[in-house]
């Protein structure tokens, strides 16, 4: 019987595996031979062999139909290179990937800490063409950071964006803040500051009436027929008005929501975004206008804000 109960002396791809007995073809040794291997001989069943490589002589297991038919590779070439390559940057392969995610390789970073990355992302890291972030560093940095303006980081930000984070103030209101704005000190605490953002302020809906049809605005102010009367270049011609409004606890909470339907209508309904070749010319803005069609669909929107509909939170208002 072609399978044994030896085993192969000397370990293959870190296990000592059993030894199979069987034909081993010169097609199969004329393949391995052009990728580098020599066959030693087969191993685990009738569809494997070991490998010998030509270049670290470390021996590997493959399946015949990857030497007959690919391009076989040896892996441990490959975890030395992989090893030099994080030695180039200063950092130092560690292994496998923790999570079992075959794209990613465990790493010690230069400072210390370990992370997964991608190897491709490393080779680049090494080529110079950018850095290995720590996240474990980064967040310890932008807390750093937080705390020189009074704040303390709490984590994750509650809107959407990337670049946010969320934040308690020392009077221990919480907010989010991009990290840039944290970073220079640009923020207000919309709890316990005096600046527009702790202030009341409103959603508003307008309306003006344009040359080429009706259209409506939708933004935010603590005084919306200020807002209206200033966007328009000429009253008499515009003849704008305050739909409604809502009624909003602070300046900050004000434009958090205001972008956030924005951002939730221009993904519903994209077609009722009106371009700014057609309003620039009457409207002292460049953006948020919308065709009077959505008039009844914003308001509802708003509706639903005062129900407790958060449009940040990426869930449907209805």
């Amino acid at each position: 019987m072609p399978i044994t109960n030896s085993i192969y002396a000397f370990p293959i791809d870190g296990k000592f595996r059993r030894i199979h007995h069987g034909p081993i073809y010169k097609l199969w040794r004329d393949r391995a031979a052009a990728n580098g291997f020599t066959i030693v001989g087969r191993a685990v069943s009738h569809e494997h062999l070991v490998l010998g490589c030509q270049t670290c002589g470390l021996p590997t297991v493959a399946r015949v139909s990857h030497v007959r038919d690919g391009n076989p590779k040896c892996s441990h070439c490959i975890q030395e290179r992989r090893g030099n390559v994080a030695l180039d940057y200063g950092a130092l392969h560690l292994g496998p990937d923790p999570e079992g995610d075959r794209k990613y390789r465990l790493y010690k970073l230069p400072c210390g800490h370990t992370g997964r990355r991608q190897p491709g992302c490393v080779k680049k890291a090494a080529a110079g063409h950018h850095e290995l972030r720590c996240d474990i560093c980064l967040k310890a940095r932008h807390a750093a950071e937080a705390e020189a303006q009074g704040w303390q980081l709490i984590g994750k930000a509650k809107r959407k964006g990337a670049s946010y984070r969320r934040y308690e103030h020392v009077c221990g209101h919480q907010q989010d803040v991009t990290i840039a704005n944290m970073r220079h000190g640009d923020v207000d605490c919309a709890g316990c500051g005096e600046s527009w953002t702790s202030k009341p302020s409103k959603i508003y809906l307008l309306r003006f009436h344009l040359p080429k049809g009706m259209v409506i605005k939708l933004g935010y102010s603590n005084n919306p027929e200020f807002r209206m009367r200033q966007v328009q270049h000429d009253l008499l011609v515009t003849r704008g008005a305050v739909i409604r409004d809502i009624p909003v606890a602070t300046g900050h909470q004000a434009v958090r929501i205001e972008k956030a339907l924005h951002s939730f209508i221009s993904a519903s309904w994209p077609d009722l975004i009106v371009p700014p070749e057609n309003f620039e010319r009457c409207l002292r803005t460049s953006s948020e206008i919308y065709d009077h069609r959505a008039e009844a669909f914003i308001s509802d929107l708003l509706d639903a804000v005062l129900a407790g509909w958060d449009p940040s939170s990426g869930k449907p208002p209805f």
